[in-house]
């Protein structure tokens, strides 16, 4: 069997829609439209909106900074957003995780900056071309805005990455040795091809999909992801029932997006490894997204080869992609569920924070 390339402008909106898992959905009257953790005014710090230019990419990103009470310098930190478009929230599901994150850290004496994603929001640019490399550079951009405040402590400038932003965090630390820590939140540490093939089989898995169906999606999978890395137009699948096949047609059409073909064979491990300011990673045990244990092992690894002692990894129990508590980790669950991050999530990354920057 033959499935065509056919070129397309695709957008993705996470991770997980890249792997074709077909999951079921909310059951009825389980989704609930509160959210107890979404800050609401008054606030006791101060809000800014800004905005500022990436001059290699040409376009304006817009976002917005919250400062503790007082003059400063205050340790800052620069949000960096999950796959898809995203607004400077990072809303998903009704959800705005980077908005609860961001409440958190100023409450705790860190200035933090949350931006629109490139083509989204207030910010210019078309997101549908770009890659990982691109976003790196927006946010390298982000980073050189906040060094030119001068209520923000030169010294204790970091990046929390959430998924994809969990990469960009790294290759921005690598960059830019003047990022003094990064936070790396549902990140990986794989080649994008094997972190897709095995999300795929661990959500369908979850699903409860026939493990006939599961096999054949793993080998289509291949064959598929394999053909894109190489430039190829098309991609054969001799030995696969076309019913399980037939999923797959429309979603071929996706393969010729800049993103993904970046994706599939960017490895991680080769930024991490390089990667000399202090890390915290963190994951839960229900994210069917990134296998925890298996991008954890990866990360050791790759901060062992490049003599990273100050790394701190945190594999927590029951918690999902958005870090919320999660009975199944599939991606219908995340609007059902009140809580938008796990509090215990919170005082991690804020105690690990203030060690570090004070």
């Amino acid at each position: 069997m033959r499935i065509a390339l056919i070129a397309i402008a695709a957008s993705c909106v996470s991770i997980s829609s890249l792997a074709f898992v077909q999951q079921p959905t909310a059951p009825v009257g389980e989704t609930t439209a509160e959210r107890p953790q979404t800050p609401k005014p008054p606030f006791p710090y101060q809000q800014e909106e800004v905005g500022y230019s990436n001059p290699e990419a040409n376009i304006h990103l817009a976002g917005t900074l919250t400062e503790p009470a007082g003059s400063g310098p205050y340790p800052a930190v620069l949000l960096i957003s999950g796959a898809g478009p995203q607004d400077r929230d990072e809303t998903i599901a009704g959800h705005k995780p980077f908005l609860v994150l961001a409440d958190y850290l100023t409450r705790r004496g860190i200035a933090v900056l949350r931006v629109d994603d490139r083509g989204t929001g207030k910010s210019t640019g078309w997101f549908e071309i770009s890659t990982t490399q691109d976003f790196a550079s927006d946010a390298e951009a982000s980073i050189g805005f906040l060094q030119k405040r001068p209520e923000v402590d030169q010294k204790h400038i970091g990046c929390i990455g959430h998924g994809e932003g969990a990469i960009i965090a790294s290759m921005v630390a690598v960059k830019l040795p003047q990022i003094s820590f990064i936070v790396l939140l549902a990140g990986t540490a794989l080649p994008g091809e094997q972190v897709l093939l095995t999300q795929m089989a661990r959500s369908e898995t979850a699903a409860h999909l026939p493990e006939e169906e599961i096999k054949a999606d793993q080998k289509i999978g291949k064959a598929l992801y394999d053909a894109v890395r190489k430039g190829k137009k098309t991609a054969e699948f001799p030995d696969v029932d076309e019913q399980f096949a037939a999923k797959w047609q429309k979603q071929a059409e996706r393969m010729k997006s800049p993103w993904i073909r970046f994706f599939l064979s960017y490895d991680p491990a080769i930024a991490l490894e390089k990667v000399t300011c202090p890390v915290l990673a963190i994951d839960g045990t229900k994210d069917l997204e990134v296998d925890a244990e298996q991008n954890a092992a990866a990360m050791k690894a790759a901060f062992a080869r490049g003599g990273n002692h100050d790394t701190t990894i945190e594999i927590l129990p029951g918690l999902n992609y958005m870090l919320q508590p999660a009975e199944t980790g599939l991606g219908w669950e995340y609007s059902t569920i009140p809580e938008t991050i796990s509090p215990k999530v919170l005082e991690i990354i804020g105690d690990w924070i203030v060690k570090r920057t004070s």
